[in-house]
């Protein structure tokens, strides 16, 4: 007879340790992000084992893989986890009564306009909410969404490609942001003949499908990745518009946040056309947008046209 294992005797500590060292591939590491000791964490993982009564990990002296029940069981054991973390940011919440606050994302490349947009939109509408806003990428931005720490984020629309668990997400378009291709006028490899693909680049670190339909991705990213012109990944917009104004790199920028630069002419849009940039906003369908929030989406569509 199979001992089914009981519910009450489930410790949300174990199954969190066994979805860190399923994730880092080992106890030492996962010892470290659970702040545990390296015996406690190796002690947490045999006693799931002993619980669930099946191996979750194959051993050996070079490496610790996942077993096939271990890959069946992480999904579930992760959403658990974050399902547990979101509801201890929901009780934190009730404990303080604070509920006059919008927590958002936004995508790395949208960013610096997103916050001015933003931030202009709280001075002129919600004088009284706290607002706070966090950048990243989609998979990490998800994953602040599932734990309760967002009520929404912006990012590129093929996003959602990226994702896990999108049954759980909504995703509606949002704007188109224009962009431009940009290099300072005094760039040495401006001078040399060079074509686009290999003058030196900065961009942040992009999550992006290999199908992507983008224009700028499929006709010049990929190829200015593959001749090794990607000098520069930094994900600080400020610092990739220095490096820019240096003359040191070329980037991909948004039209409004460079215009000031074109027009004074220490910056010059380089000769490669781009589609617009669409945008989408992503959100639970277990948690739905309060008013603000709905409110807050429709002013930021307004602001970015």
């Amino acid at each position: 007879m199979i001992e089914k294992v009981d519910i009450e005797d489930i410790s949300i500590n174990r199954i969190r340790c066994f979805v860190s060292v399923f994730e880092l591939g080992s106890i030492s590491k996962a010892a470290l992000d659970c702040d545990v000791s390296q015996p406690a964490m190796s002690r947490s993982i045999k006693s799931l084992e002993e619980q669930f009564n099946v191996p979750l990990f194959n051993r050996d002296t070079r490496q610790l893989c996942p077993t096939d029940a271990a890959k069946q069981l992480y999904p579930r054991c992760l959403e658990l986890c974050t399902s547990v973390k979101a509801l201890c940011n929901e009780l934190d919440v009730i404990k303080v009564g604070d509920y006059g606050e919008l927590r958002i994302g936004l995508g790395k490349i949208i960013g610096p306009i997103g916050s001015k947009v933003i931030s202009k939109i709280i001075s002129e509408k919600f004088a009284d909410l706290r607002v706070s806003i966090v950048e990243g990428s989609p998979t990490s931005l998800h994953r602040e969404l599932l734990q309760g720490n967002l009520d929404f984020f912006i990012t590129h629309s093929e996003a959602v490609g990226l994702l896990s668990n999108v049954e759980q997400l909504v995703c509606k378009p949002c704007a188109f942001v224009e962009v431009d291709a940009l290099a300072s006028p005094t760039a040495e490899f401006l001078k040399s003949g060079t074509d686009l693909i290999s003058y030196p680049w900065t961009f942040p670190k992009f999550e992006i499908l290999e199908t992507s339909k983008s224009h700028f991705y499929a006709n010049y990213y990929k190829k200015i990745q593959a001749n090794g012109g990607i000098l520069y990944q930094i994900d600080n917009a400020d610092a990739r518009m220095k490096l820019v104004l240096s003359g040191q790199a070329a980037t991909i920028f948004a039209s409004s946040e460079a215009e000031k630069y074109v027009e004074s002419g220490q910056l010059i849009k380089l000769p490669i056309s781009l589609t617009d940039f669409p945008l989408s906003t992503y959100h639970l369908s277990t948690k739905p947008l309060c008013p603000k929030a709905r409110q807050m989406i429709e002013y930021v569509k307004a602001g970015m046209h």
